[in-house]
């Protein structure tokens, strides 16, 4: 890590990128100590944690802000650059360094186009992330204009004022991406499973570019049209979401044993969605979105907190689920699926609706994934040197 002479402190280059509708601190990992406690005190000093306003550093105070993406040379061939995702606590000294984050890679992938990686494609950057939580690989196309990444464009993402240029994500080599398995870990598209305090709940267990628990909103009680405030201040259906989440957690195995609570408050892994069939509900920006605009409404919770709009990688798997015969979500989802061709899904959540491309093909006990698009924008915020004491 460089040395800052004159000011008494070390300095860090840095980039801020909001990629999608989060914002990520982007460090390149040769500026870093080597993993381990050391690394892990030098970024907690970066975004200013544990203090719950992150005053004394770069972080948000909020989860969507305080996400970190270390950028390095490719350690697999068949990729142009590494991403390693940390999701920063807050509120604790501890990062999360097992989980993944969708719209932070599309961050990832403005970083690679901006250090000039990948293979041009017309107008188009074609780049490959590896994804170095997962060891899994992204494909990404950035826009590109007069040989940077294109900031101007009509597309626009919920969550994020205004429209930029459109950047695709392909998710489509993360089946089994935190638990190395299958699609579906527990071998059917639903479960029954008797929470504390909820009672016996079905759930669909999908493991696709992250952990991700389906419930139906009717069975835990969330009403999709009450806006994302007023459902973070209802105590008892957070707890009752983090209640599922630790039950199942425990019976598949991922999160087990007298430091559970606290494992949970750390991990971004499992993600729960509560969904339900289209739904018309106002935004959080106060337009209101209508039902014929989606095929599924659905609303997200990790670490007691709802996501104010919908997490890139769960975006992937609510689409992935939506195909496989049988789950939560494929049950209220408002359209057909054809086996092996490509079908689209039009997600509402508290920003607004995103839509993901997903192509699958199930045969017996098979699922195979050969797309999961996304599109995000993305943009560099800052450029310059973040010193910590």
């Amino acid at each position: 890590m460089s040395q800052v002479n004159g000011f008494n402190m070390k300095g860090i280059s840095t980039k801020i990128i909001r990629g999608g509708s989060s914002k990520g601190i982007h460090l390149d990992i040769r500026d870093l100590p080597p993993e381990g406690p050391e690394r892990d005190d030098a970024i907690l000093k970066v975004f200013g944690s544990p203090d719950m306003r992150q005053i004394d550093g770069l972080g948000g105070a909020d989860k969507l802000t305080s996400k970190l993406s270390v950028m390095g040379p490719p350690t697999r061939e068949d990729c142009d650059i590494d991403y390693l995702f940390g999701q920063v606590n807050i509120a604790m000294p501890k990062i999360d360094w097992k989980s993944n984050c969708g719209n932070i890679s599309s961050g990832a992938a403005l970083y690679a186009a901006l250090e000039g990686k990948g293979q041009r494609k017309g107008d188009m950057m074609e780049i490959y992330v590896h994804q170095a939580n997962t060891g899994r690989r992204l494909r990404t196309l950035v826009p590109m204009k007069n040989g940077y990444p294109a900031t101007e464009g009509d597309f626009s993402i919920g969550g994020v004022p205004g429209t930029g240029a459109e950047l695709v994500l392909d998710f489509y080599d993360f089946a089994g991406s935190a638990l190395g398995g299958q699609i579906l870990p527990t071998g059917s598209p639903v479960n029954r499973y008797n929470i504390p305090g909820v009672g016996p709940l079905d759930v669909s267990v999908v493991d696709f570019a992250n952990l991700h628990f389906f419930v139906r909103a009717s069975d835990i009680g969330l009403d999709p049209t009450r806006s994302i405030y007023e459902l973070q201040e209802d105590r008892e259906l957070v707890n009752r979401l983090e209640a599922v989440r630790k039950a199942v957690s425990n019976e598949i195995g991922f999160i087990t044993g007298p430091d559970a609570d606290e494992q949970l408050k750390i991990s971004m892994n499992p993600l729960i969605f509560a969904v339900a069939p289209p739904t018309t509900y106002t935004a959080t920006n106060n337009f209101v979105v209508e039902k014929e605009s989606q095929n599924i409404t659905s609303r997200s919770l990790a670490r007691f907190a709802f996501s104010k709009a919908y997490p890139g990688s769960g975006s992937a798997g609510t689409a992935v689920a939506c195909g496989i015969k049988g789950t939560l979500a494929n049950e209220v989802f408002a359209d057909e699926i054809t086996d092996g061709k490509p079908y689209s899904v039009r997600l509402g959540h508290p920003g607004g609706v995103l839509e993901v491309i997903a192509e699958i093909s199930q045969k017996e006990d098979s699922i195979s994934v050969t797309k999961a698009q996304l599109g995000r924008t993305a943009r560099l915020i800052m450029e310059g040197t973040c010193y910590i004491r």
